[in-house]
């Protein structure tokens, strides 16, 4: 089962979005900063998914730029997804290593196929 990293400060958002990944047979952590998801990454994660803009003016993409420098526990080519309702960020955050960017808000089952067909040629890889 795929782990998801979920990292949203919106409680909402997280609920729902782990809810809707669980029933697609997902293994999901949510966490509401930078410091949760570093931590929870320490026992591993298949992907990410960041919201772009978290509380207090930090950017989604600082999380980002720490798993593609190696500065976390996982492996730098680990999916990141990055999400906002602001389309203009999207430039940005796929120059900056993103794998995916969802604009939000997007139809909830587009994240799990999205996820699905990311990790699919991974695992292809690994066998």
């Amino acid at each position: 089962m795929p782990k998801i990293i979920v990292v949203d400060d919106d409680h909402t958002n997280v609920t729902l979005t782990k809810m809707l990944l669980e029933l697609d047979g997902f293994q999901v952590v949510t966490c509401t900063d930078i410091p949760q998801a570093a931590l929870a990454a320490e026992n591993g994660a298949d992907a990410f998914v960041i919201d772009y803009h978290l509380a207090r003016g930090v950017n989604g993409l600082e999380l980002l730029h720490q798993v593609r420098q190696r500065k976390t526990a996982v492996p730098p080519n680990t999916i990141v997804i990055v999400t906002s309702g602001d389309y203009r960020r999207e430039t940005e955050s796929t120059q900056a290593g993103a794998d995916l960017f969802l604009h939000k808000p997007y139809p909830p089952e587009n994240l799990s196929k999205e996820l699905k067909n990311l990790l699919k040629p991974r695992k292809v890889n690994d066998q």
